[in-house]
């Protein structure tokens, strides 16, 4: 009776443990059923250009000047030829002031807040040419920066050196998410100026390679969730312990009053 008991026990625990299980489409990224060997499929996508926004921090060179004027803009000029760490890049760039402007020697007030990084880069160039001839502006943002938390290998914020980021990238940069992450459901935090907006990124399928939110912008914050159930592998090799333990204490009562 006992026995029939246990094997009633077992039968129980396979059935809620495999109930957790998960899918293979919520583990992997980039599930899509019309993919094929042999053959490629375009995504297009809506790049969705950063406007500078008020606090932002420049990095605003200005070449081919003399080096007595090349001192009042460029930073490395100031390093003396050692290597410029991105606190000196932030503490000496050009903040955008509440009124959306950056202050230059010799030029003045430029209002930049709403342009994208290469149309404020032509407006600088345009004011530089009223006082200066020969000279090229290279314009860069110095407070690119993202953070990456929850289920990843290295959660953190991170400087980034490219004008273009995916969130695939991000999550590389972090080490890729951790086994029991939920690609499914990633949290995507971006701030603009009415406050902060959230939303949920699938990272198991294709479509999110169509999404304005594929790439990223500075600032954004991307968290991964953890799953909720344990993937189905785990859980086979769970119920495989308790169906052995429960085997191995039914044999061991058989035993036990067979010798009585």
């Amino acid at each position: 009776m006992r026995i029939r008991n246990a094997g009633v026990l077992v039968a129980g625990l396979v059935m809620l443990t495999l109930g957790g299980c998960i899918g293979s489409k919520t583990i992997n990224y980039l599930n899509d059923p019309s993919l094929s060997n042999g053959s490629s499929k375009l995504f297009e996508n809506r790049k969705f250009e950063y406007r500078l926004q008020v606090n932002d921090v420049l990095s605003i060179r200005v070449m081919g000047l003399d080096d007595a004027t090349s001192r009042f803009f460029n930073v490395e000029s100031q390093a003396n030829g050692s290597i410029v760490t991105d606190a000196a890049m932030y503490v000496n760039g050009y903040s955008v002031d509440k009124n959306g402007q950056v202050q230059l020697p010799t030029v003045g007030k430029i209002k930049v807040q709403g342009l994208t990084i290469g149309e404020a880069q032509e407006l600088v160039q345009r004011k530089i040419n009223e006082f200066f001839t020969n000279a090229t502006v290279i314009l860069k943002m110095v407070n690119w920066r993202l953070s990456v938390l929850g289920e990843v290998s290295r959660a953190g914020s991170y400087q980034v050196y490219n004008n273009q980021i995916t969130i695939l990238d991000a999550l590389a940069m972090a080490g890729g998410p951790n086994e029991f992450a939920d690609k499914s459901h990633v949290t995507l935090m971006r701030q603009s100026e009415r406050g902060v907006q959230a939303l949920y990124v699938d990272l198991s399928d294709t479509q999110v390679l169509s999404s304005e939110y594929y790439y990223l912008l500075p600032n954004d914050i991307v968290y991964v969730p953890a799953l909720r159930a344990r993937p189905g592998r785990l859980n086979l090799e769970l119920v495989t312990i308790l169906v052995g333990a429960t085997t191995a204490a039914a044999l061991l009562y058989t035993a036990i009053n067979n010798a009585k």
